[in-house]
C-alpha cells in the first residue's frame, strides 16, 4: 500500500476495516460502533490539521504625538460597526496583536483630546498565501485637537492595509485620499 497524504490513509484504513468486517462477520455490534468512533475520530483529526496551517498576520507599532513621542493611548478593534476588542497602549505607544487570515477589521487608535485614526485591515488572501505568518509594523501619529472632547469616527479612515506583491502594505492611492480628507478635518 503506498501512501501520499494523510487523506490516503484516513481512505486506506476505512476500506480496509469495512472490507474486514464485511467479510469476516467476526466482529461484534459494540466492535463495529468502536470502528466507527475510531474512523470518525480519524477524520476530524486529519481534518483539523490542515485547518491549523492557516497563517497570521502580526500588527505590532507606536502611536506617537506631534513631536513624535510615544503617546499612551487605546487601541480599538471592530468587526462591521462590533466592538470585538479593546486595550491599552504601552506608557510610550507600543502595541502588538494578531489578525488572522481572510478577516476584515477596523483598527482604531484613540486619545482624548487627540483627532483619533482609523485603519482598515483586510486579510483576505488568496489560500495559497495565507499559510504562512506575516508581519506588519508601523508607526501612528495623533495630532491634537486641543480641550475639544474627540470621539471615535468608524466613517473617516486614514489607512488601509492589505496583501500586494507577496507582503501586507498601506494602499498609498487610499493613503493620499484619505490623508487630505484628513487636513481639512484638522483645520475645521
Amino acid at each position: 500500500m503506498s501512501i501520499i497524504s494523510i487523506h490516503d490513509v484516513r481512505i486506506d484504513l476505512s476500506t480496509y476495516f469495512c472490507t474486514q468486517i464485511g467479510t469476516r462477520k467476526m466482529v461484534s455490534k459494540m466492535g463495529r460502533l468502536l470502528l466507527c468512533v475510531l474512523c470518525a475520530f480519524w477524520v476530524s483529526i486529519s481534518f483539523a490539521q490542515e485547518n491549523q496551517a492557516i497563517g497570521t498576520l502580526y500588527l505590532s507599532g507606536k502611536v506617537v504625538n506631534e513631536n513624535k513621542r510615544g503617546l499612551q493611548s487605546t487601541i480599538y478593534i471592530y468587526r462591521g460597526s462590533e466592538l470585538v476588542r479593546e486595550f491599552p497602549t504601552t506608557k510610550i505607544g507600543k502595541f502588538n496583536f494578531d489578525v488572522a487570515m481572510q478577516d476584515s477589521i477596523t483598527l482604531v487608535i484613540y486619545e482624548a483630546e487627540h483627532v483619533s485614526k482609523t485603519i482598515l485591515v483586510s486579510t483576505k488572501i488568496h489560500p495559497a498565501k495565507q499559510k504562512k505568518d506575516h508581519m506588519f509594523p508601523f508607526f501612528i501619529d495623533l495630532y491634537p485637537v486641543g480641550r475639544i472632547p474627540s470621539h471615535i469616527d468608524l466613517d473617516r479612515p486614514v489607512g488601509k492595509i492589505v496583501y500586494a506583491g507577496g507582503q501586507f502594505v498601506y494602499d498609498s492611492d487610499f493613503m493620499k485620499k484619505a490623508n487630505a480628507e484628513l487636513k481639512e478635518y484638522i483645520k475645521e
